[in-house]
């Protein structure tokens, strides 16, 4: 591992290197200045290098001319490459320690000290920095796995569908985690259309990977069954199969939609999930109620496929409780909010409008998923 001696004593440079040699240290750099030390660093013009210089430690003077060791550290250490690097100060003065730590160096070195204790505290220093650098880089993979499960996670979300009697579009907007939020929908017979919306319990991957592995099974499951009742009964079947051997409950809240155009009914079957809100052409803002327990928890999930007529329709808005969860207010309290606030511009197109819907989200720590279906054409 690289270590860099910077003192502007040439005596003292070669009794450190020779010291670190005869320990079995080979590749050592040395500067006589401040200056030299960040030009070895790629520093000198301010702009920091792409990749960090292979420096590992740094055994740094704090008593030289021009700029000394703490003004030094302080320059290396705003930049972010060189943020986890360990600086140990060399110093005969004590008195210089608290600003010496404050600007970021992690050790002191009293010159004059026995061999065995610089030994032992470069050992020290450079084991800290192993440590470091291996979690890096194990953060760095799992950022970019992380990223790339939120790029698969969006790739499976239906497009939007637009044509001359329905319009949908929806919008997932995403934390720094992935989550357990999917929506999707299908033309599933001549004019007729099924939308579901569901949330997984949790966060993370483990939300992540359950909402995925139902997300497999919606194309065969939704086209074979259609009626609501019987995707979410077949739903709660496969959940409860999929997971019986987990330790912890997986369960979902979901709302499912049958559109149907030709007799011009809304069908609707609800678990556990925030009420959808539906907009009358008059400007009037109503709640679709009535749900039951969420998918995946009993055997037998009860409930009552709702109907309402949609010829006096213009909107269904559906989301995520993410959307509407706000600290200080109920759940009741949260839904009303956002029906006032959506009323000033339900007469936007569809694609507007869920961009304005979309503007409440406010929260980073959870996914929302919205759908918004345009029934005035």
């Amino acid at each position: 591992m690289g270590i860099l001696i910077v003192d502007d004593s040439k005596l003292n440079l070669l009794y450190l290197k020779g010291i670190l040699e005869r320990a079995g240290y080979s590749k050592i750099r040395t500067a006589d200045c401040a200056l030299g030390a960040l030009q070895i660093l790629g520093l000198k013009d301010g702009n920091p290098p792409r990749k960090p210089a292979d420096v590992d430690l740094i055994l740094l003077d704090i008593v030289m001319p021009g700029m000394d060791g703490i003004a030094a550290c302080r320059t290396i250490k705003e930049h972010k490459v060189y943020a986890d690097l360990p600086i140990i100060f060399l110093t005969g003065n004590r008195t210089m320690f608290k600003e010496a730590f404050n600007a970021g160096g992690m050790d002191f070195i009293e010159k004059g000290s026995p061999e065995f204790e610089l030994l032992a505290r470069v050992k020290s220093a450079l084991k800290l920095k192993k440590e470091m650098d291996i979690r890096k880089n194990r953060e760095m993979k799992m950022e970019k796995e992380l990223q790339l499960a939120k790029h698969l996670q969006s790739s499976v979300l239906s497009l939007p569908i637009v044509n001359d009697s329905i319009r949908i579009h929806g919008k997932y907007i995403q934390s720094d985690e992935v989550s357990g939020d999917m929506f999707y929908w299908a033309e599933v017979g001549r004019n007729k259309y099924a939308v579901l919306l569901l949330d997984v319990s949790g966060h993370g991957l483990s939300a992540a990977l359950i909402s995925m592995s139902i997300r497999s099974l919606l194309d065969g499951l939704v086209g074979r069954l259609i009626d609501p009742h019987s995707v979410c009964e077949e739903l709660n079947m496969k959940v409860l199969n999929l997971f019986k051997n987990s330790k912890h409950t997986v369960y979902l809240t979901a709302i499912y939609l049958l559109i149907d155009l030709e007799t011009r009914l809304l069908h609707y079957f609800n678990a556990g999930h925030p009420p959808a809100l539906i907009f009358s052409k008059e400007g009037e803002i109503r709640q679709l109620k009535g749900t039951t327990i969420p998918i995946g928890i009993k055997k037998d999930i009860r409930g009552n496929v709702q109907t309402e007529p949609i010829d006096r329709l213009s909107k269904i808005l559906l989301y995520t409780d993410g959307l509407i969860e706000q600290p200080g207010l109920s759940m009741k309290e949260s839904i009303f909010s956002l029906g006032s606030y959506t009323q000033e511009f339900q007469h936007l197109s569809n694609e507007k409008f869920v961009e304005q819907v979309a503007k409440l989200a406010i929260r980073e720590t959870d996914d929302i998923c919205i759908i918004s279906v345009d029934l005035k054409r």
